[in-house]
């Protein structure tokens, strides 16, 4: 199924799940081939957009004892990262723009977005904060974080488009983007071309990328202090535990051991984050365990209903469980936020022969026609041939 990479180190696997099953070799070089194009783009940006590149003066890397990732300063001793960064670690190393490395502590919050306040000890939480933080919906988008490749800060290339959450309805629910970004890169900031910030990176797919809305900022600080102690050390060690778990059972393809089941459905509920969900929604799809990946990812669904990679997750789940009824509105909601996707419009055009939707054909053909015409002809033999004309 479709991997929800986790953008964050080298603990989570990169492979698609879902290519297995879905993307050609031919789509996959090309893949590779943009995207080392994009990253030898990605340092030339610095020269003509000022206002982007001095977000490099506060962009720091994170180090804990899982993984590598990236933050950011609000202030002079105030970093922000994701919950799945800090985990529950009483304390994380971190590099400061200046190359100096030290120490900064996680600020217990009970805030429900992947967001968590790091603090060096030598400052107090002041948050005087001098960042403009945009609410509008710009489509070109940037990732500024740690590179751990090249151990310093990079600017990554330009998005071309940004779907954004109804944040105050869905308070855990993402910016989802094509933005480009790079394992090591969850906590860094995302700006536009304004040099405005607009979120927080967080994880992603190698294809869409997830961002966390930076209006969350203030409540987070409003939310942040040390009486929420308890109840966040143990989220953040349910995450550590099911982020392991998932891990560690990448390798296993089929027939998982009971207690292995059972700890990773306790783990992963308990870690309340998003991405976690989808994780543990595509490793039992792949374990043909269907109810507990529908479980997962109607969750995942429940915080983040406009999430392209839940919602094409869950399709996939369905059609390898072949219940195409319930893939079918999965594929239409998927194809109104990304109506270019090859693999979503292949399946569309499937679940369209197989349940003899006419209406489903017709617009899987004329979307298809328009971003992937190369494809309708085996498509219209699909429908010819399911239909009996």
């Amino acid at each position: 199924m479709k991997p929800f990479i986790v953008l964050k180190g080298s603990k989570n696997p990169v492979a698609s799940n879902i290519a297995k099953y879905l993307i050609t070799p031919i789509l996959m070089t090309l893949i590779v081939v943009v995207s080392l194009q994009n990253r030898l783009r990605a340092d030339t940006v610095c020269d003509d957009q000022e206002k982007v590149c001095t977000w490099k003066k506060r962009i720091v890397g994170i180090k804990t004892p899982t993984m590598t990732a990236s933050g950011f300063l609000l202030d002079d001793g105030t970093l922000i990262t994701n919950k799945h960064v800090a985990e529950d670690h009483p304390a994380v190393k971190v590099k400061l723009p200046s190359g100096q490395i030290t120490t900064a502590k996680p600020l217990p919050n009970d805030h429900p977005a992947d967001l968590t306040i790091l603090v060096v000890p030598s400052y107090a939480p002041i948050f005087s904060q001098k960042i403009k933080i945009h609410q509008g919906k710009f489509q070109k988008l940037r990732v500024i974080a740690y590179d751990q490749g090249r151990n310093g800060t990079r600017v990554y290339p330009v998005s071309t488009y940004a779907i954004y959450p109804d944040s105050k309805k869905y308070p855990q629910a993402r910016i989802h983007s094509d933005v480009f970004a790079l394992p090591g890169n969850s906590g860094g900031a995302v700006v536009n071309e304004l040099g405005e910030l607009v979120g927080i990176l967080a994880s992603g797919d190698g294809n869409i990328n997830e961002i966390i809305p930076a209006k969350h900022i203030s409540a987070l600080q409003n939310s942040s202090n040390d009486s929420k102690r308890e109840d966040f050390v143990a989220q953040g060690r349910a995450i550590r535990t099911c982020a392991d778990l998932l891990h560690e059972s990448n390798r296993i393809t089929k027939n998982p051991p009971d207690s292995l089941v059972s700890d990773l459905k306790s783990a992963c509920l308990q870690s309340k984050n998003k991405q976690l969900f989808d994780q543990a929604g595509q490793l039992f799809g792949k374990w043909w365990m269907f109810l507990l990946s529908e479980m997962f990812l109607t969750e995942s669904l429940k915080l983040d209903p406009n999430s392209p990679n839940t919602l094409m997750s869950l399709a996939v789940a369905y059609h390898l469980n072949r219940d195409y009824i319930k893939e079918k509105p999965l594929l239409e909601k998927y194809l109104e936020l990304n109506p270019s996707d090859p693999q979503a419009l292949r399946l569309s055009v499937q679940v369209a022969g197989l349940l003899k939707d006419e209406a489903l054909a017709e617009k899987s053909l004329e979307l298809m026609r328009e971003h992937n015409p190369n494809a309708v002809e085996f498509a219209q033999e699909f429908l010819n041939s399911s239909f009996g004309n």
